[in-house]
């Protein structure tokens, strides 16, 4: 879904598609599509939202980015079985057939090579290092507006919503009222995705979808920062230049400027 999909540089298409979300669907899809173009988190961050990340006084949000964190943990993972694997080599150094499997064998294939004696304590080990694994944390800041509708719903909705921004028990449908859980990746993926053809009215046709939001603030977060693609790279976790600007949909020769620009900076 994410990778088809493209930022809306077009400042106009912006507006309408808050315009046509909060006319439209239930706000708690507008509010969705808001905090994702204001800060460029990722969906299920947002979704999956507390009231007690937010800092109502500095409009700051704080969270654990899923995505991030899933990876600083499969690095972890990865890196015990590096070294069980090292160990499995010596282990096995009098037996060729062993020896050959472990050596051929990826890291993540090794358990299956592993003597039953040693399982549990290679598990345990996997297990420490995951949870040691640091998270994520990703800082980010709404604008007054989007503060005051948060502060407002949390109101209507106190005792409702165990605390979580996007509880599924907010939202007007009763089927959706009585699931439990936020709202998902899918249903915004089924409401966003409408803008497409709606957005094609006023502008050059832009198929959008749920990381539409994130891309669309990264795009914006570039232009007006005077295209300081380090920092931009910085704030969306990119290593490459060539990507990040693919990911705005910047083009060639946008894209060939920015490059200068950051040797110039650099240099």
């Amino acid at each position: 879904m994410s990778s088809s999909v493209s930022p809306i540089a077009d400042k106009r298409q912006l507006k309408k598609a808050e315009q046509h979300l909060k006319k439209h669907f239930d706000e708690a899809y507008y509010l969705i599509w808001r905090i994702g173009i204001e800060t460029g988190l990722r969906i299920t961050d947002i979704t999956e939202l507390r009231y007690d990340d937010i800092d109502i006084e500095t409009r700051k949000v704080r969270v654990m980015e899923n995505k991030g964190t899933r990876a600083r943990q499969a690095k972890a993972r990865l890196n015990v079985l590096n070294q069980v694997k090292e160990e499995l080599l010596v282990y096995f150094q009098n037996n060729k057939r062993q020896l050959l499997d472990v050596y051929m064998a990826q890291p993540q294939d090794i358990i299956s090579l592993i003597p039953a004696a040693w399982k549990s304590k290679v598990e345990k080990r996997i297990d420490d290092a995951v949870a040691q694994a640091a998270p994520r944390w990703r800082v980010a800041y709404l604008t007054k507006d989007t503060v005051r509708q948060l502060v407002a719903r949390s109101q209507r909705w106190k005792g409702k919503d165990n605390g979580f921004v996007f509880s599924r028990s907010t939202l007007a449908s009763n089927r959706a009222r009585n699931q439990k859980g936020v709202i998902s990746r899918q249903a915004c993926w089924k409401v966003f995705s409408q803008l497409t053809d709606v957005l094609a009215t006023i502008h050059k046709r832009v198929k959008v979808g749920c990381h539409s939001t994130r891309k669309s603030f990264a795009r914006h977060l570039y232009f007006s920062s005077g295209k300081d693609i380090s920092l931009l790279m910085s704030v969306i976790g990119h290593q490459s230049v060539t990507t990040t600007l693919r990911y705005i949909g910047v083009s060639d020769d946008e894209a060939s400027s920015a490059q200068l620009q950051l040797h110039r900076y650099l240099h």
